[in-house]
């Protein structure tokens, strides 16, 4: 689930490791930044299951609101750091949320801060130690802006305003450029272009982009593409960098603003909202384009229409992404077929500018 957003509490407690100060820690995961990514497995379960998974892994026959086993190998040089699994009863963390009087939500969120402190080393095996993985326990909540208790009976509750004051050597490590703690995403959503923002002049998206793009997800930050291309073509983009698809910014499944805004999808991809040409204009456009054998393409939703084919056609599939265009013998039959979002005539930058613009500003009325 997005609002339990395990990426960003992992990259949370991962920020400053080699500066934590705690006494009690076992460090044997120290330096991250050898491994190319880290995984961590967070499974919601029933108090059956996980009282079943507490009998094989603990020998106790009983449920419990967490259970957390790491999968770490210590010296073993692979490029992936496995944290390892948090296992989670919900069913308990439900009574347990009742009786401390917040929501399941806050309940399940201090459960993965708590899994994956453990699997970093944390533990409450004295009381001192119990103290540190609470002081680091309220630094990740507080980053994060979710609310909780801690594990001891004075742990301040953080769904009360407060102003306690961490210890100075902490504060001031927190405060380094570049540090995750305390990170404020000041928006929930980016509504973004493609064309000449995302996109490149090859019509790609560059890797820093693609690297933003990643991040602002990684912080719970939601994003949604506002283009003037069609569904496809973004997907298809996107595709190409790894951010398309159920767990991407763009698939048929999820929000969009497509073809100018004349074709807008919103939750699960369903769309909202269409509004398409005057079938007249469409007939006297695709009148002039065979008239003065002006490459001129149809977009109608996920497909592309054109009277003839062009080499300048072809190029929006190949270069841009666009549907390949359906070739159809008579406007008759064109305007039969489809409703009609968007029309785009193809030419040099000498022919739009000399005849192209002027001819249509005057038959369109500006």
């Amino acid at each position: 689930n997005h609002e339990l957003n395990v990426p960003m509490a992992m990259k949370i407690a991962l920020d400053g490791l080699l500066e934590y100060n705690y006494k009690t820690r076992d460090t044997s995961i120290s330096d991250v930044g050898k491994y190319e990514k880290v995984e961590v497995s967070v499974l919601l379960c029933n108090d059956n299951f996980i009282q079943n998974l507490n009998k094989e892994w603990r020998g106790e026959d009983c449920a419990t609101d967490m259970l957390s086993v790491s999968q770490f190998i210590p010296d073993l040089d692979v490029p992936t750091l496995m944290l390892g699994d948090i296992v989670i009863s919900v069913e308990t963390a439900a009574r347990q949320a009742e009786a401390r009087g917040h929501t399941l939500l806050d309940e399940l969120r201090t459960l993965v801060v708590r899994g994956l402190l453990r699997l970093l080393g944390f533990d409450r095996h004295s009381d001192e130690a119990a103290m540190e993985m609470e002081k680091e326990e309220l630094l990740i909540l507080k980053s994060l802006r979710w609310k909780g208790r801690g594990l001891a009976k004075n742990a301040p509750d953080l769904s009360k305003p407060h102003t306690e004051t961490l210890d100075g050597q902490v504060t001031n490590s927190l405060k380094r450029a570049g540090s995750l703690r305390f990170y404020r995403p000041k928006f929930k959503y980016i509504f973004c272009d493609m064309d000449g923002t995302l996109l490149n002049s090859k019509s790609q998206v560059t890797a820093r982009n693609a690297e933003a793009l990643k991040e602002a997800r990684s912080r719970g930050v939601n994003i949604v593409i506002a283009t003037g291309k069609t569904r496809p073509a973004a997907i298809d983009a996107l595709n190409m960098v790894d951010l398309s698809g159920r767990n991407g910014i763009v698939s048929e499944s999820s929000p969009g603003i497509f073809l100018q805004g004349l074709l807008v999808y919103g939750l699960e991809g369903r769309e909202i909202y269409r509004n398409t040409l005057n079938q007249e204009v469409c007939r006297e456009a695709f009148l002039y384009s065979l008239e003065h054998k002006v490459p001129l393409v149809a977009f109608s939703q996920d497909r592309c229409f054109s009277m003839f084919k062009d080499p300048l056609v072809d190029s929006l599939h190949e270069v841009y992404h666009e549907p390949k265009a359906e070739i159809v013998s008579s406007i008759d039959q064109l305007l039969g077929t489809a409703e009609i979002q968007k029309l785009v005539f193809i030419g040099t930058s000498e022919g739009v500018s000399s005849t192209l613009r002027p001819y249509w500003t005057k038959a369109i009325k500006e």
